[in-house]
Parts: structure tokens; sequence; C-alpha cells
């Protein structure tokens, strides 16, 4: 089939991985990014290239003539190619511009949602009649169909294996990466509040950019890395820690984030917390390791840092990479996206 994704396709994207498994599979990909993408003028720093995204949002993104540009690159690239069926990443679209998508082919055209409730903004989505909407919430998907009566699937996020999975360590990776307690990504609120409270305990590691100017935490500068890792460093950072602690985003009420694939796939030890869909996509304390309540992920993190249970946490190790390999891969996931779509 000829799939148009219509999103973002950055290093470690969603985008850029639908991208790569759909041509894997046999498909042919119409790449289509929806906005200005303002980190190609590499403007002035990381910090002010943090707020791009809200640059074309609240500023850009509402000049008629900018928002008319991008929309005609859309209709022009759905016109011109046999598209059979175009998926939309997050939150791009107006109804306009999904009704004239559908106007122009009458392929179906569906959104994968991969963020928390946190994310959705304006929301567009919920008016712009898609035909069907994908999220990774089970919480969700139930409140949009029963009181909204939308066409809402569930689709967690998942790895990909190509780019997430197990790489050597050199003397200099182990320097870089060793710790006890480590992850990548934001520096939020929630999390700062939870390594505080670890922060003077453990060996800790956070990669990913610097906190928001707003967020002060001066106790938690020593283990802000302020540096992002992808594909190989992020193998390398999750597989040289003794453990990899996904504390998941409060707004992730009934789902779960990528890490929770990724961690597994690059041989790391993932201690998250419990979610009800959990029990439905790993065996826990088997596959992965949960917790309810601080002491709960206390005695866990002493445990799996030990070196006496080491043969336990390889086991867990090995048992995760075994299963997000076999059922939670982007292939996977697109199967089960294409199939649902031809079906309904």
């Amino acid at each position: 089939m000829k799939i148009a994704v219509v999103g973002k396709f950055y290093t470690e994207g969603f985008g850029l991985h639908i991208e790569e498994a759909l041509c894997e599979m046999g498909h042919t990909v119409v790449r289509i990014d929806p906005e200005v993408n303002f980190e190609k003028l590499k403007l002035i720093s990381k910090r002010f290239q943090q707020i791009n995204k809200t640059l074309y949002q609240e500023i850009f993104g509402k000049i008629s003539r900018v928002r008319s540009y991008k929309s005609n690159i859309i209709f022009d690239a759905i016109k011109t190619e046999n598209i059979d069926l175009t998926i939309v990443l997050h939150d791009f679209l107006t109804r306009e511009e999904v009704l004239k998508i559908k106007s122009i082919s009458k392929s179906p055209i569906v959104l994968w949602f991969p963020d928390a409730i946190s994310n959705f903004q304006k929301s567009m989505f919920f008016y712009a009649n898609y035909d069907i909407l994908f999220f990774k919430d089970l919480y969700l998907v139930k409140q949009f169909r029963e009181e909204l009566l939308l066409n809402t699937y569930y689709l967690p996020q998942c790895c990909n294996p190509n780019k997430h999975k197990i790489v050597d360590l050199s003397d200099e990776d182990i320097g870089k990466y060793q710790c006890q307690i480590t992850n990548a990504g934001n520096l939020y609120p929630s999390r700062a509040a939870l390594l505080s409270q670890l922060v003077n305990d453990y060996n800790i590691k956070l990669w990913g950019n610097l906190p928001a100017i707003w967020l002060d935490a001066p106790e938690l500068n020593k283990i802000v890395m302020g540096e992002m890792v992808y594909n190989e460093e992020k193998s390398k950072a999750f597989s040289a820690a003794r453990v990899v602690l996904n504390n998941l985003h409060p707004a992730e009420i009934n789902g779960v984030n990528k890490r929770t694939f990724e961690v597994p796939a690059c041989g790391g030890l993932q201690i998250t917390n419990y979610r009800d869909c959990t029990v439905d996509l790993f065996d826990i304390d088997k596959e992965i390791v949960c917790y309810k309540t601080f002491n709960d992920l206390k005695e866990k993190l002493d445990y799996y840092i030990d070196e006496k249970n080491e043969s336990e946490r390889q086991s867990i190790i090995a048992a995760g990479k075994k299963k997000v390999l076999a059922k939670h891969t982007y292939r996977h996931r697109l199967n089960e996206l294409i199939e649902t779509v031809f079906r309904v």
C-alpha cells in the first residue's frame, strides 16, 4: 500500500520509527511534515529550540498564510499520490483540513495519538472527523467511546528493534553511563518530586534536555546530564545502569509510555509504575518490575541494585527483551492498525 504519514520525523521520533517499519513491511511511505521545522534553522541555542513547537502553534501556525501554505503541501501530496491510507500522528489537523483530505481521497484517514492526556493541547481531533482514532491509554479509549461515541481503539506504544537493541559497551561507555539508576527523558515536576527523594541515597544519571527554566530544583543538578541520548547511546545508558527507573507521568492513567518497551529491548532492568493495563502487556516480576508506593519502589531498587540478585535481574532482562520483540514492535502495532482500519 501507499501510506501517507503526517507527522514529525526527527531523530528517534515517532514518525521516523513508523516510516521505517512500514517500509520494512513492504509499503510505500509518503512523508508529510505538517509544521515549520525551526530546528533546521539552528536558532541560537538548545534552550531556544525547546520552544520551537510553541512558536509554531501559538504564533506562526495562527497566521493564515503560514497555515494555508502547510495545508496546501498536505493536500497536494494526497492529491498527486495514489494514497491507500493516511495516518496522522498527534493533533496536527483541523476539522476543515481532515474534511478536505477526505474530499481529495476516498481512502481512510486515521489518528494515532502516542502521548498522554496532558499533551492534548487544542484537542482538535475530537471534532476533526477522522475515520478511526487510536490511543495508548485504555481509559481514554473507554471514555471517548462511551461518552462521545467516537470510533476509538487501543494501540499501545512499542519499540523499534533496529534502534532499540543491546550493544557492546567499551570501557569509555562504562565510565560514562554506569550508575545505579538511570532514565532518558524530560525532568518534569512529578519526576523531580520523586527523584528528589532518591538523589541522596543512589547514584543517578538522568539523560535528556535541561529542565525548563521555571523548574528550580538545584538538588537535582548533579544528576541531570543535560545531554540527549539516541539509538545506540540510549541502549548503552539503559544497559550500563543497574536499574532504569521509568516513573510514568501522572497523566498516564491506564497506559504506559514508549520507554516501557524500549528499556527491555535495550537490555535494561526496568522498574516502573503499576498500571492495570501492564498485566496484559507483560508478566510482572518476570518480564518487568512494577511498584505501587514509594516504599515499594525503595525496596525493589535496593533489591535489584544489589549484585547478590544479579541472576534474577538478568532473567527479567532476558524475558522482557524476548516479550517486546515477540509482541511489542512497530511492525506489530502497524499490522494491528491496518487490520483494524480495513476491517472496520
